[in-house]
């Protein structure tokens, strides 16, 4: 009798637990549709690059290969580019990672790069930020020396 006391005991933990996890990931979905929906749209990852790593070498030449669209808008000055403008520049970057990109838009791609605070979009234009002014001047003079 003892024994199936602690058989039915395990068995009603076991359910317990499992009934708990459920919740928990049922509270867990919920919030991060809340934080999307307050965040004003999911953010984009590009497997987990980030502005920072621009320094790296082991990034170099994925940052690099950003730098061609991030001139195309600085050249666009104050206006800005038109997104459909970015098209080609996008097509370029990816060909040359398309582990990276595969499945991705143009306008994810913007995204990050907004996302990065190296651009800003408003409506159909993009321009570049301050941030994205600095990056690109360090990104290109570093890019003249790692290349002589």
């Amino acid at each position: 009798m003892p024994v199936l006391i602690i058989v039915l005991s395990a068995y009603l933990f076991f359910f317990a637990v499992i009934a708990l996890i459920a919740i928990a990931e049922y509270a867990d979905r919920h919030e991060r549709r809340q934080a999307v929906e307050h965040a004003g749209g999911p953010p984009v990852s590009l497997a987990g690059m980030n502005a920072g790593q621009a320094s790296h070498p082991h990034y170099f030449g994925f940052w690099q290969a950003q730098l061609p669209g991030l001139r195309l808008i600085h050249d666009a000055g104050n206006a800005g580019i038109y997104l459909r403008n970015l098209r080609q520049c996008f097509a370029v970057v990816c060909r040359r990672f398309p582990e990276i990109y595969d499945g991705r838009t143009l306008e994810q791609w913007v995204l990050f790069l907004e996302q990065e605070q190296l651009v800003l979009c408003s409506g159909p234009k993009v321009k570049l930020t301050p941030q994205g002014s600095d990056f690109l001047r360090v990104q290109l003079t570093r890019g003249t020396t790692v290349h002589r």
